[in-house]
């Protein structure tokens, strides 16, 4: 499942990756978000691979789109209204 946002100028292509785990003899699936940021039709500036959400695991594709986008526009809003802070920083502090 792919989905492209726009937000604030920038472009962000969320996509989701399910990985089937066993865990204590029990299979599980795993919704990853996989989000790629870019601006002006530039070559992607950060991607990250987002796993969890509120210290807990997406439950759905759905949640792992939507937790792709709530991280990305988070990363974004933060570039644009604190410009001082380094793209690492702003991840880390979104997720």
């Amino acid at each position: 499942m792919k989905r492209t946002y726009q937000h604030r100028g920038h472009t962000l292509d969320v996509s989701v990756e399910t990985v089937c785990r066993t865990q204590e003899g029990a299979a599980a699936l795993d919704h990853i978000a996989l989000l790629l940021i870019s601006s002006d039709e530039k070559m992607p500036f950060a991607s990250l691979r987002i796993d969890r959400a509120a210290g807990r695991a997406f439950a759905s594709e759905a949640e792992a789109l939507m937790g792709g986008y709530s991280v990305g526009s988070s990363i974004v809003d933060k570039l644009i209204d604190d410009g001082k802070l380094m793209t690492g920083e702003i991840a880390s502090s979104a997720l």
